[in-house]
């Protein structure tokens, strides 16, 4: 594109949402754009970065940085990014797009990891915004089928899908959504021909190997889980959850050595705040009977992510196999405290009353991860003939 033409374009939006942007934040983004072109990720930061410093009031760099850090998969910064950008134009569809985007990427619907939102309505609600500022917006269409597969409601789902698919029928992003909707429904042929689609369509798309080597993880096909794995990394060497989810792989296949660098390379090359790979680490430690480690482990996610009910259910599991039932008991406690709709730690608390021998705390934290929906607790309440 023209450079004038490309200033041209950068002065009409940052005037359309009142800001004033000057010459040297253009050039700056520009330049990070070149530098993206290149792969020169860290340039192309510091770039955007400066664009944001000179001009604080222009919602363009702010929005670059949070697409840089999609890219990159680094979700929870591009939320962080994307959202500031939203605080200086509310009028941009791009903006909600990527933000819808980036909330389901993260798997965090609630807003409970991130904020800015407090349900799943709420994510609802700024896709239908981006919908209404660009009612042929694929990437919105397509967060809209995700939303209402995460409600389980399929048919709405398909709906948005292939409303999207009328959009853009070429759009990898799409058979990919149409691939995780047939694999939350049971249809894995289904989905796995709509992956093979998206990688017929883009064969470096990166979400396609992502969700292949999720698929084939879940079903315990770790070999091709690790070769498509392999694959996407090969194409984002850089991405965390293609590395999270081979060290997970690797765990399935029995590698534990192989699945601790995994873990190993995100915290100290990739992120040293992303807490589940801390958490896997802490984990893999606990099976090894190496306690110290694991406890240090989940306790460094527990600082580094305090409201994370995840890590102290892990810290709880890792006290409990010590035997340290009070230490366990306070981090559970935590962990309902912070999120008190996850059954699995009720159970794990049903576990502990257990060793400890306390029938009546047993049968009530058992009760409350049946109405929750456990199949374990369900069961437990079956065979001692009580109802939930």
């Amino acid at each position: 594109m023209n450079r004038y033409i490309f200033f041209t374009i950068l002065l009409l939006i940052a005037t359309a949402c009142g800001a004033q942007a000057d010459l040297s934040a253009w050039k700056l983004v520009e330049q990070g754009r070149q530098a993206e072109s290149l792969s020169l990720t860290m340039r192309a930061e510091e770039h955007y970065k400066q664009a944001a410093a000179d001009s604080s009031e222009w919602h363009i760099p702010t929005l670059q940085l949070g697409l840089l850090y999609e890219t990159m998969g680094y979700n929870d910064r591009a939320i962080q990014m994307l959202r500031q950008a939203l605080s200086l134009c509310d009028t941009s569809a791009t903006i909600y797009e990527h933000l819808v985007y980036n909330y389901i990427e993260s798997n965090d619907y609630d807003g409970q990891k991130n904020g800015g939102i407090g349900s799943i309505e709420d994510l609802e609600h700024l896709a239908e915004r981006a919908l209404e500022l660009n009612p042929h917006s694929t990437s919105a269409c397509a967060s809209m089928a995700l939303i209402y597969n995460h409600r389980k409601n399929y048919t709405n789902a398909m709906h948005w899908a292939n409303r999207a698919l009328q959009e853009h029928d070429k759009s990898p992003r799409v058979y990919n959504t149409l691939g995780l909707i047939c694999y939350n429904q049971g249809k894995d042929n289904n989905a796995i021909s709509h992956f093979r689609k998206a990688l017929e369509l883009d064969d470096k798309n990166v979400d396609t190997y992502l969700n292949l080597g999720a698929m084939f993880t879940a079903r315990g096909n770790h070999e091709s889980a690790i070769n498509y794995l392999r694959k996407g990394l090969q194409q984002s060497p850089k991405s965390i959850k293609l590395h999270y989810l081979l060290g997970k792989a690797y765990l399935q296949r029995g590698d534990v050595q192989r699945a601790t660098l995994c873990y190993e390379t995100i915290i100290q090359q990739l992120d040293s705040l992303y807490t589940p790979a801390y958490n896997m680490l802490g984990t893999i430690y606990n099976k090894k009977g190496d306690y110290d480690k694991a406890v240090a482990y989940h306790q460094k996610a527990c600082r580094i992510a305090p409201s994370d009910a995840e890590s102290y259910k892990c810290l709880g599991k890792t006290h409990t196999d010590r035997g340290d039932y009070v230490k366990a008991l306070r981090s559970y406690q935590k962990a309902v405290q912070i999120n008190d709709k996850d059954h699995e730690t009720y159970c794990l608390m049903a576990h502990l009353y257990n060793k400890q021998n306390n029938k009546a705390r047993e049968t009530a934290s058992y009760k409350k991860a049946a109405k929750l929906g456990n199949k374990e607790a369900q069961q437990w309440m079956a065979r001692n003939g009580m109802a939930w």
